[in-house]
């Protein structure tokens, strides 16, 4: 069981590596996920994955806060609705340019 639930910890934290790079994946509950699976898995990926530079910064806020700080809030709404807007003017330009009804 515990090697299961590494393999899934490396799963997550690839999913939340990719999250933090497209604004459409949550990058946050993903690296909670893997936090969780590691510290149920293995003691020694738990302590190489909470002491690791990159995660440092959500999981000591977390713990600490018991929330995620305002900024990463509202730079992750700001990335969503970058990405939604990306995505609705690429379907207008298909529709204008080609006469395509998307819907």
């Amino acid at each position: 069981m515990e090697t299961v639930l590494v393999i899934l910890g490396f799963i997550f934290l690839i999913l939340g590596i990719i999250g933090t790079l497209l604004p459409v994946i949550p990058t946050i509950p993903f690296l909670f996920l893997a936090y969780i699976c590691f510290s149920k898995g293995s003691p020694r990926f738990r302590n190489w994955y909470y002491h690791s530079a990159f995660h440092k910064r959500f999981l000591k806020a977390r713990a600490f806060y018991r929330s995620v700080p305002l900024v990463y809030k509202i730079l992750y709404v700001i990335g969503v609705t970058a990405f939604i807007a990306a995505i609705v003017t690429v379907m207008m330009i298909i529709y204008v340019r080609t006469g395509f009804d998307l819907f």
